[in-house]
């Protein structure tokens, strides 16, 4: 499609009898989000993060620079079976400034597992839109399919095909997702964690609930959590300062895109957010999605000059919403991505994602051979570090 066609005008092809279009219009892409965040709802424990209003909110907020790339397979009478939530983006790293298409809601707010969406057929429908990637693989130079499950149905898809096509493929930023497959009960919960761990989570609750005087309220109404966003980001912020951090939902834009998703959360998804509150005021925040047969741990934070913050607040929301969570009937509570310490006290089960990269014309070719050699690199890097430290029994004063 050139420039001068209609904004709405789509590029199609037919894989096995589906037709597969690419849509580069926003409003074109956000007339679909009915129906796309049905498709989302097929797949009822990673479908959250592939849903329009994840999209779309981060289109608005995080990354107005990002264009729509979806693509929508259809069935031979119109039925939407299945979509790609892509966009175009600049990709810039290593000195390289490419034209890259990925998933979108990846970057700053670190959706995770990111896929190919599909009603039925999915084999089909994955095979449609690669097809369709490839009928228009002059409008792309490199292909970011990031925060994929690792070894899962599309990654070897892609790499299947990317192959057939000769083209070059590199996997890189490897990350470990932990989560709780949930019992029926919490007390089965306490009883899977070490006993360190179980007599901190009964303690500091009794510590903070009975003793102080604090209570824990959820919110649940969209209205009430979007509002409540302003507090979680206070309270975030104000933990990670005391630690000389900016925190993360400091970042331009980030509280609108929050808001955003709460107040008009996908079809399926129900937020939850948990205030721990003391004398009157906030003292500690937690924000999770239910979604499907999941509660996705999402953002917390904690006053450290309220009286509580020796006591453990964060543990004390943890155990509460992942309680929340076995009694809502759920089969998973997932930390997301980060293998931070604090996590594997709660779980030591986990997943892991990563990011392939696709690359097609020349100068991404030569994108992933320097990623390549810096990966040769950085041992013999490492290495040379260590030798030049000095040891113990230098003056290094």
């Amino acid at each position: 499609m050139s420039g001068s066609e209609s904004p709405s005008a789509t590029e199609g092809c037919l894989t096995q009898g589906l037709r597969a279009d690419l849509l580069v219009h926003p409003d074109v892409v956000a007339a679909l989000r009915d129906d796309w965040d049905f498709l989302a709802q097929h797949d009822l424990r990673d479908g959250f993060f592939r849903t329009a209003t994840w999209y779309l909110a981060w289109r608005r907020h995080i990354r107005p620079d990002a264009t729509p790339f979806v693509i929508s397979v259809r069935s031979h009478d119109g039925r939407l079976l299945g979509l790609a939530p892509l966009c175009r983006v600049k990709h810039r790293d290593l000195g390289f400034r490419l034209d890259a298409i990925g998933f979108g809601g990846r970057e700053v707010v670190s959706g995770d597992y990111l896929d190919i969406l599909a009603a039925e057929a999915r084999p089909a429908v994955v095979e449609a839109v690669l097809d369709q990637l490839w009928h228009v693989r002059s409008r792309w130079g490199l292909l970011v399919f990031g925060e994929t499950i690792d070894g899962g149905d599309f990654q070897r898809t892609v790499e299947s095909w990317a192959a057939q096509r000769r083209l070059a493929i590199r996997r890189q930023e490897e990350r470990t997702c932990p989560y709780i497959e949930l019992p029926r009960r919490f007390d089965e919960y306490l009883r899977s964690v070490g006993d360190s761990m179980r007599y901190q989570i009964r303690r500091r609750t009794r510590d903070v609930l009975e003793k102080n005087g604090a209570r824990v309220d959820v919110c649940t109404r969209p209205d009430e959590i979007a509002d409540g966003v302003a507090t979680l980001v206070r309270l975030h912020l104000a933990r990670w300062r005391s630690a000389d951090n900016a925190g993360t939902l400091g970042q331009q834009g980030f509280a609108e895109f929050l808001r955003d998703v709460c107040l008009s959360p996908p079809a399926g998804a129900r937020p939850r957010l948990y205030l721990l509150n003391h004398d009157g005021r906030p003292a500690a925040a937690l924000l999770a999605f239910h979604f499907g047969e999941t509660a996705l741990y999402y953002q917390a934070g904690w006053d450290p000059d309220s009286p509580l913050s020796r006591l453990s607040p964060g543990v004390v929301l943890m155990g509460r919403s992942i309680e929340d969570a076995i009694l809502s009937g759920l089969r998973y509570y997932d930390f997301l991505r980060g293998d931070e310490a604090y996590k594997s006290r709660w779980t030591k089960t986990a997943r892991t994602t990563t990011t392939l990269l696709v690359a097609r014309t020349p100068m991404a070719r030569a994108y992933l051979a320097t990623a390549r050699l810096k990966d040769r690199l950085k041992p013999l890097l490492r290495s040379r570090a260590r030798a030049s430290a000095p040891s113990q029994g230098d003056d290094a004063r």
